[in-house]
């Protein structure tokens, strides 16, 4: 059914799959092994993996990209990434991002000193993939037979992007998270390489219409949480100037 879209659990990220006319576009592909899940879903819901004609990677980090070199070569399909991102799955490079609350630094800290050393290296490396198409700037979904587009949405990495379809539907990666239940957030999630950039990126995904944030990690959850978040922030780092619903300068 076009324009339906789909919640698949791949071991610690979430993957979206977007019904189109001819085929279905996938959001991020998560971590290496997890690949059979996402097969056995297609397989439940009378699809091949050749319905698959895109695959679009939000960031590069490992439980994102993890299974996208088997899942591209099984579906036969392009895929679409910035080109800063494109660069670290191209040579399969593992990235710990900066943390921004007491977990984020935690477990960034600990990536970065054990992630290298665990299981001979192995924890966290994922097989190389070769990008197809580079995004860099605001992309239509049309030619894959989705109505919906790609935006960059820089912040959690420099190049992470979203995806936003007509109906509200906001595909954000983990430019947003919502770990805890009962609506309780974190909305902000625990790493990103830019805080000022990310309230931006929040923005722009609620200009672009986003009524319903669908985050890489957690449940989806309704856009006026995110849109209190940015408030709740600009209030914090900018007080001497009035919330006015436009763009967050920082």
């Amino acid at each position: 059914m076009e324009g339906r879209w789909h919640k698949i659990r791949l071991g610690l990220c979430n993957a979206y799959l977007i019904e189109g006319s001819r085929g279905a576009v996938l959001v991020d592909a998560g971590p290496k092994h997890c690949e059979k899940f996402l097969f056995r879903y297609l397989a439940r819901q009378g699809m091949a993996p050749t319905d698959i004609k895109l695959v679009v990677v939000t960031h590069a980090h490992f439980d994102h990209v993890g299974g996208l070199q088997t899942i591209t070569e099984v579906c036969g399909c392009p895929v679409a990434i910035h080109p800063v991102e494109g660069d670290l799955v191209r040579c399969g490079r593992v990235v710990f991002p900066p943390g921004i609350n007491w977990f984020g630094k935690t477990a960034s800290s600990l990536g970065r000193a054990f992630g290298g050393r665990a299981f001979g290296g192995r924890l966290f490396q994922f097989p190389a993939a070769d990008p197809d198409i580079l995004v860099s700037e605001e992309m239509s979904l049309e030619d894959f037979g989705v109505s919906g587009k790609i935006v960059p949405t820089p912040g959690h990495t420099p190049g992470s992007l979203s995806v936003l379809l007509p109906d509200g539907a906001g595909f954000v990666g983990d430019s947003a998270a919502n770990y805890l239940p009962g609506r309780l957030g974190p909305i902000l999630p625990p790493f990103a390489d830019d805080v000022g950039q990310l309230l931006e990126s929040w923005n722009r995904i609620l200009l672009g219409g986003a009524r319903l944030i669908c985050p890489g990690h957690g449940r989806p959850f309704h856009a006026e949480l995110l849109r209190r978040e940015m408030k709740r922030f600009h209030a914090a780092l900018c007080p001497q100037t009035a919330y006015t619903g436009s763009a967050v300068k920082i």
